[in-house]
C-alpha cells in the first residue's frame, strides 16, 4: 500500500514531478511491483492524477479523504471495506527507490507472527542530532523500546551499543493497524511527532529488522536534484 498525498509542504506536489522522465510516484510504484511477497499494489490518494498515474504503472488505486491525518490513516481507509486483507505494507509514496526486498522481508516477518514491523539502518554521524532523523532502540529480542528524535542511546562509555536510524517503511497485520486508526494519537506521540509511538504506548510490539542502508526519501528540491543524478547515472 502507498499513501499519496498531492498536496506537500516542502516540495509543492512533488509526487507529480517528472524531471526524470517518469513522474515520481511511478517510480514508487515501480519499485513495489517487484516485490515477491505482495499479491497486489495498491495507491491509496486523495487525487486523481495520482491515481492515474498508479494505474498507468500498473497498479490499483483506491481514492481516500485529502483531510486524513496520517499516511496510516490513509492506508486503513482504503484497507477497512476490504476484510480479505489480512497483511499490509506500508511504503511511503516519496521514496522511489525502496528496496523491494525489504518490503518481502517485513511481509514475511507478519508470517512469522509479528503484529508490526519496520527496519532501522546504521546512522550517519552527521545525522545524530537532525531531529529529522528518527533514532530507535530495540530489545535483545529486536522489538523496539523507543523511537525519538533525539540522539538514543546516549553513549555514556565507549563501545556501547550504536544509534541506530529509523527507515520509515511498514508492515502491519490488519488488527493491529485498525487498533491504531481506532485510537486517538497517544501522548508521546503528541510529544515526539512521532505516529509509531501510538502502537508502542498501547503495548502493541514493533519488531525492528536491521537493514544495511536507508532508502533516500525525497522532502526537498535538493533531495529531487540529487535522485535525478542518480537516475542519470545509471546505464
Amino acid at each position: 500500500m502507498i499513501p499519496a498525498r498531492r498536496a506537500s509542504t516542502r516540495l509543492p506536489e512533488k509526487l507529480l514531478l517528472d524531471e526524470s522522465g517518469r513522474p515520481l510516484l511511478a517510480h514508487t510504484v515501480a519499485c513495489c511491483l517487484k516485490s515477491e511477497q505482495a499479491d497486489r499494489v495498491v495507491v491509496a490518494t486523495d487525487d486523481e492524477d495520482l491515481a492515474a498515474i498508479a494505474e498507468q504503472e500498473g497498479a490499483q488505486a483506491i481514492l481516500t479523504d485529502s483531510e486524513l491525518a496520517s499516511g496510516s490513516d490513509r492506508v486503513w481507509a482504503a484497507v477497512e471495506p476490504r476484510p480479505e486483507v489480512a497483511r499490509i505494507a506500508n511504503v511511503q509514496g516519496d521514496e522511489p527507490e525502496i528496496d523491494p526486498a525489504a518490503v518481502d522481508r517485513l511481509l514475511q516477518l507478519l508470517q512469522e507472527g509479528a503484529a508490526v514491523g519496520t527496519l532501522a539502518a546504521p546512522l550517519p554521524q552527521a545525522q545524530i542530532s537532525d531531529p529529522a532523523a528518527v533514532k530507535v532502540v530495540s530489545d535483545l529480542q529486536g522489538r523496539a523500546l523507543y523511537f525519538s528524535r533525539a540522539p538514543i542511546p546516549y553513549p555514556r562509555v565507549n563501545g556501547g551499543v550504536s544509534a541506530r536510524l529509523h527507515v520509515g517503511l511498514y508492515a502491519y497485520r490488519r488488527e493491529a493497524l485498525q487498533s491504531f486508526a481506532e485510537t486517538p494519537p497517544s501522548p508521546l506521540e503528541s510529544t515526539e511527532g512521532l505516529e509509531q509511538l501510538r502502537f508502542l504506548e498501547h503495548g502493541v510490539p514493533i519488531q525492528v529488522l536491521d537493514w544495511p542502508q536507508a532508502f533516500p526519501g525525497i522532502d526537498t528540491r535538493a533531495d529531487y536534484d540529487a535522485f535525478l543524478d542518480r537516475v542519470r547515472r545509471q546505464p
